[in-house]
Order: structure tokens, then C-alpha cells, then sequence
């Protein structure tokens, strides 16, 4: 499980603020990590080693992934789930989330069969256009052969705080974040 935890920084500024955050994108992100991470110690149950990893330099090249995929053996790895901006509303609605790559191994179907009986739905990445697959984390260890995907809810062609300095806190849909995780 992973999620990036820069982001772009300093910018030009809007009225006194120069700094984008980066509540979605993607600290929404990581605390799923963080979630995930302490679920996973409660249940103290698991089948197989699990990571839980948060990378920095995303946002300038995926340079912590890139490293992070170079000292492991991807046939070690099962899969990667990249967690990517779950602080907004699903372009499918509630209780959904999106998979990039979606069409590049069966983890999204796999995952769908694990929630059945629940309202929560997998969907393949509905932005082609903007090549998400290869702009988040999972890139790198996608490349090395291991189905990894990033696992989103922004719409990313209409979110007005994507890369500003008003990706805060408060634009973000807690109950949406909570669903995904």
C-alpha cells in the first residue's frame, strides 16, 4: 500500500498563501496508508508480508518510488496499491473508487469480488486522456512487470484545487476518505 506524501511546494501566490498543501493530492492518500498500516496490525492476521510505504518526490518524478521498486525483487511482490487523492466525490458516485490500469491485470476484479454484498464498486480509470497510470507511484513497479494501480476518486478534469493553494483541508469529502479506505 502506498501514497505519496510531497507535494509542488511553493507557488505563486493567492492573496497572502504561497503554499500548496496538498490535502487531496495527496494527503488523503496517506492517511489511508496510515489507516490501512494500523487495521492491518489489529487484525494481525495477514497471509503475507505487507508494506505500507509513503514516497516523497513524486511530484518531480516519482524519484522515491523509482528507488523504492529498485531494491525489490517484483517477483516478491504481489501487488501494489497506490492510494492517489480520495478527498473528492467519484465521478461514479459514492462509495466508488476508480483503478488506473484497470484493463492491465485482474486486482480491480479481485477486489470487487472481495466487497461483494456491499454498495462499494471498482471502476476502470474513466480519464484516459490524462495517462494517470503512468504519472502516480505505481508506474514504477507497473514497469517491473507487478500489477500495480493507483486507486483514485478525483475527477481530475474538473477539480479546481488540483495543484493550487487551495487544496485544504476543508474541500475535502472526509466521508468519501473514509469510504475508501
Amino acid at each position: 500500500f502506498s501514497a505519496h506524501y510531497d507535494h509542488i511546494g511553493i507557488i505563486a501566490p493567492v492573496g497572502q498563501d504561497s503554499i500548496a498543501n496538498g490535502a487531496d493530492d495527496d494527503a488523503s492518500g496517506v492517511s489511508a496508508v496510515i489507516s490501512l498500516a494500523k487495521y492491518y496490525k489489529e487484525q494481525n492476521n495477514n497471509e503475507r508480508t505487507l508494506l505500507f510505504v509513503a514516497f516523497t518526490a513524486e511530484e518531480i518524478g516519482m524519484i522515491g518510488s523509482r528507488d523504492f521498486s529498485q531494491q525489490l525483487d517484483p517477483d516478491q511482490v504481489v501487488a501494489m496499491i497506490n492510494i492517489e487523492m480520495i478527498g473528492k466525490d467519484s465521478r461514479f458516485g459514492q462509495n466508488a473508487l476508480y483503478v488506473t490500469g484497470f484493463e492491465h491485470s485482474d486486482l480491480a476484479k479481485i477486489m470487487q469480488e472481495n466487497v461483494r454484498g456491499t454498495e462499494f464498486t471498482f471502476h476502470p480509470d474513466p480519464y484516459p486522456t490524462q495517462n494517470l497510470f503512468y504519472r502516480s507511484d505505481n508506474a514504477t513497479l507497473a514497469a517491473a512487470g507487478v500489477p500495480a494501480h493507483s486507486f483514485s476518486t478525483v475527477q481530475i478534469e474538473k477539480d479546481e484545487y488540483y495543484h493550487t493553494v487551495k487544496d485544504e483541508v476543508s474541500t475535502l469529502n472526509v466521508d468519501n476518505i473514509v469510504s475508501s479506505i
